[in-house]
């Protein structure tokens, strides 16, 4: 594009661009979080895909991106993105069963109670860790009294947690990096 042409589009759009720099400056937090919910429902709709495609195996990252958003924008964020995300993901992939709703009420409570942590000064690092202990620990409570299978309830109750602790703690840390250097 020619110099000129560049020129010529700033000159014809000028009140334009300047009323979208205007409004991206007043609306910035929200453009951000509108752009960072967006990013991690589609990760969190993938990784519930890739949950159902492995038998026994829950890679989800719906609890670790309620965790987030709860973390920074508010409780009421979390939850409703756990909420939401959870449901919609397993209602889309055809597994929609009471220990999968369950699943996704613990998910929202997961975004509740990061928010608290924040609220009280905790490092990220340890409100999600406490978050995904405390889930962890409502898992062993709950899932047993829903589901019958031991080796499933193991899995599940125990494996879910840990692997978000560990490997979908990775990708986690990473947007919340990226977050704070862009606001």
């Amino acid at each position: 594009m020619k110099k000129s042409a560049v020129l010529e589009f700033i000159k014809k759009y000028q009140t334009f661009l300047l009323i979208s720099a205007i409004a991206m400056l007043v609306f910035r937090d929200y453009i951000l979080l509108i752009s960072v919910i967006v990013c991690l429902a589609l990760l969190g709709l993938l990784s519930i895909k890739v949950s159902m495609i492995v038998p026994h195996i829950s890679v989800e990252a719906v609890t670790a991106s309620s965790i987030l958003l709860g973390y920074l924008f508010d409780w009421r964020i979390g939850l409703g993105f756990g909420l939401v995300i959870g449901m919609y993901g397993y209602a889309l992939n055809g597994m929609l069963k009471l220990k999968s709703i369950i699943n996704v009420l613990l998910m929202g409570l997961c975004g509740v109670i990061a928010a608290i942590f924040a609220s009280f000064h905790y490092s990220f690092v340890v409100a999600y860790m406490l978050t995904f202990v405390i889930k962890l620990i409502l898992n062993n409570i709950i899932f047993p009294m829903v589901e019958s299978d031991m080796f499933e309830n193991m899995i599940h109750s125990n494996g879910d947690p840990l692997f978000n602790m560990l490997i979908t703690y990775q990708i986690i840390k990473l947007i919340y990096t990226l977050i704070g250097i862009i606001s």
